[in-house]
């Protein structure tokens, strides 16, 4: 059986899933604090999307992972309205 994609009925995030890596072969998801670090805001802003829900946050071992490119989707949404 093949494994189930992100956003499929029953797809759980695993430690494994945290080395895929993008269409430009950049790590597709990152910490709360790389992800800070990538866009430029601070990880309180990274936080606060969580919360809100405008971002879908992953969680193993205790830390909270995002994936890049729904942050993306996010963010240039954001940039649009500023």
């Amino acid at each position: 059986m093949p494994r189930k994609r992100p956003h499929e009925p029953g797809w759980r995030f695993s430690r494994r899933d945290l080395n895929r890596c993008g269409a430009d072969g950049k790590r597709l998801y990152l910490t709360a604090e790389d992800t800070a670090r990538h866009f430029g805001v601070s990880l309180h802003a990274v936080l606060e999307w969580c919360k809100l829900g405008l971002v879908p946050e992953y969680h193993i071992g205790g830390r909270i992972y995002l994936n890049r490119e729904e942050v993306l989707q996010y963010w240039t949404m954001f940039q649009g309205r500023r």
